[in-house]
């Protein structure tokens, strides 16, 4: 997906600061005097010339390699948070467009069972038999119907949108899906075990890995910021032709420690990390939680909609078809008896497609979609 890489992206700068990690607080400085000693005794030109280098006393070469492998870490962990939050984008991807299907599938038989009424209509009334309010009823259950085949078709378009967006695939390419939208997984979820698996998840992972960047930032600044020597050599050069040689060193005197600043400052990217992990965290525990009980919940929602009214509103829908037929009941029960089909079979298709939803935030939450978009058994 499109986020993984965004998520890799600052990987190859990790590895080239952890190669250019070196303990030197700044370059070797050249300092250089020449001059003209005039009125002397001795007169002529001078020069002097002197090489020094700070030294970091608190270690910055290993400050600096810790900051860069911790960036790997944490860059790798969020590659991790990445890869799950594009399977998952994926998956419910695919279940919209799955779903989508199905209610198009759905508008359109409506639509032809309401072009049929009305053609029947249409003729009882052309006959004498039926009211003139009764086709206009029926046809107007026709327009209802075709807009609302129009309206599946837009969804069914988005749907493919964001499901080649989610694969990375070209806007421009064909696509398709096969599944049934009605069939899940019924393998029992255990409450406990799902709730302790959110401990590993890769969100929580990731941004434990920012709060340890952050410190290792602060361990930085200390370093760097912190006591410099300086070491070095000098050679002059006086009018009187004599030439002097000298070594050069420079030690700190402890009356302030300037690193103090950049670590508290630094400090207050770390407490908001820490503080940002303990809400991802306590999320995660909110999360899983809810995908739980949606789980179970619209199981319940679709198990009542398949044995309780589907059934019997196709059975109403047959006997006042019967009725019509025979002349004992007007379209208006019948057109009612369609609706109200029709607005079940569309309510079941989306408890189904919501009882795909909440398995996959379960399989995303407790590592099973994880395992799976690796090819590891879920």
């Amino acid at each position: 997906g499109p986020g993984v890489s965004v998520a890799q992206a600052p990987l190859s700068a990790t590895t080239l600061a952890r190669e250019e990690a070196t303990s030197l607080v700044r370059p070797a400085t050249l300092s250089a005097f020449a001059g003209y000693r005039a009125n002397a005794p001795v007169q002529g030109p001078e020069i002097s010339v002197s090489v020094t280098q700070d030294l970091a006393l608190r270690g910055l070469g290993g400050a600096r390699r810790e900051v860069a492998d911790q960036m790997k870490s944490s860059v790798m962990a969020d590659v991790e948070r990445a890869r799950l939050e594009s399977a998952l984008r994926a998956l419910l991807a695919w279940e919209a467009t799955v779903e989508a299907k199905e209610v198009l599938r759905i508008r359109t038989a409506a639509l032809a069972e309401a072009e049929a009424i009305a053609k029947g209509t249409r003729a009882r009334v052309g006959s004498g038999v039926g009211q003139p309010r009764e086709l206009a009823l029926a046809e107007g259950d026709v327009g209802s119907a075709q807009a609302a085949v129009l309206d599946a078709e837009g969804a069914l378009v988005e749907a493919h949108v964001e499901l080649r967006f989610a694969l990375g695939i070209s806007p421009d390419d064909a696509i398709d899906v096969a599944g049934d939208l009605y069939a899940s997984d019924e393998t029992p979820v255990v409450r406990d075990g799902a709730i302790r698996a959110t401990a590993d998840h890769p969100a929580l992972r990731a941004a434990r890995a920012r709060t340890e960047l952050a410190k290792r930032e602060v361990d930085l600044a200390r370093a760097h910021f912190g006591p410099v020597a300086s070491v070095g050599g000098s050679y002059a050069r006086e009018a009187s032709g004599e030439q002097i040689v000298g070594a050069l060193v420079g030690v700190p005197i402890p009356i302030a420690d300037p690193s103090r600043y950049e670590q508290a400052r630094l400090m207050t990217t770390e407490n908001a990390a820490r503080a940002q992990a303990s809400r991802v965290e306590l999320e995660l525990q909110r999360d899983v939680r809810l995908a739980l009980h949606d789980r179970e919940h619209w199981r319940e929602v679709r198990e009542a909609l398949r044995t309780r009214a589907l059934g019997p509103l196709r059975e109403a829908l047959r006997l006042v078809r019967k009725e019509y037929d025979v002349g004992t009941q007007d379209v208006t029960m019948v057109l009612l008896a369609h609706q109200r089909l029709l607005a079940a079979e569309e309510q079941m298709a989306r408890a189904a497609g919501a009882v795909l939803r909440a398995d996959a935030h379960v399989a995303a939450l407790t590592g099973a979609l994880a395992k799976r978009s690796q090819g590891g058994s879920p």
